[in-house]
């Protein structure tokens, strides 16, 4: 009997070697078809990106003095969000969605978003529905940067005090992303020459997203940008060392 008992104890022994090395096997095949499946997600997430930026892109080239605002507004954003201390996810999706805040200009006419006048009240009530039409194209999508960017288009032209359009959100109730992309896209804007205004200094800049704190933008989201004044200094001069270039290439 011993001598059976043994022998059921080494068949099993063998019977678990084989299940363990089966087991092996089967967790290098699954960690194969992981790696896979990630290189897909990052090859599907790079072209998603370039949709994105493209369609950007394709909106902004419609009015020609607005360059590389895009990226300088995906930037400044998301030194904003890193320093509000947000989430990793919620930091990349404010990135690559902050560009596309201005994608509903696509459906407005050449004629009033290339005016270099001053907008009758008519032609302005036009160019306002930027916002709505930038939130309708992407309002059903499942995507995360989509859907962020659906909400930064409807409301980044909100204002704190609630004058601002096209619902009159007011204080915190205005996304946060909205409330993002708002400052950093008066400041751009003010520092930036357009056809209906000339740019204006760094300091003069700064100087303006104060005078409009709890009025057009969030105060406390001001405290927050003038605290890494250093790193927005450094975008914007990145970009206009690169914008020096291109006129210079140009005028070549």
């Amino acid at each position: 009997m011993a001598y059976l008992s043994g022998r059921r104890k080494k068949k099993r022994g063998i019977g678990r070697s084989e299940s363990d090395a089966r087991l092996d096997i089967d967790l290098q095949k699954l960690k194969k078809a992981y790696a896979q499946l990630e290189q897909a997600h990052n090859d599907l997430k790079g072209s998603h990106v370039e949709l994105i930026l493209n369609l950007a892109v394709a909106a902004e080239c419609r009015d020609a003095d607005t360059g590389s605002h895009i990226l300088r507004i995906s930037d400044y954003a998301t030194e904003v969000a890193r320093e509000l201390g947000l989430p990793e996810e919620d930091i990349e999706i404010l990135r690559y969605a902050s560009p596309m805040h201005d994608i509903g200009k696509i459906g407005i006419p050449d004629s009033i978003l290339q005016k270099p006048g001053k907008l009758t009240p008519e032609e302005w009530e036009v160019m306002k529905q930027h916002t709505l039409i930038g939130a309708r194209i992407f309002q059903n999508s499942q995507s995360p940067v989509l859907r962020a960017a659906s909400e930064i288009a409807l409301t980044h032209h909100e204002k704190y005090d609630g004058s601002g359009y096209p619902r009159g959100l007011k204080g915190e109730s205005i996304p946060l992303f909205g409330r993002i992309v708002a400052l950093v896209d008066v400041f751009d804007a003010v520092l930036s020459k357009r056809c209906y205004k000339s740019a204006v200094s760094f300091k003069d800049g700064l100087a303006y997203i104060k005078s409009i704190s709890g009025t057009h933008l969030d105060p406390k989201l001001i405290e927050v940008f003038l605290r890494i004044e250093d790193r927005v200094r450094a975008i914007y001069e990145a970009n206009a060392a690169i914008q020096h270039f291109v006129n210079d290439f140009g005028a070549l």
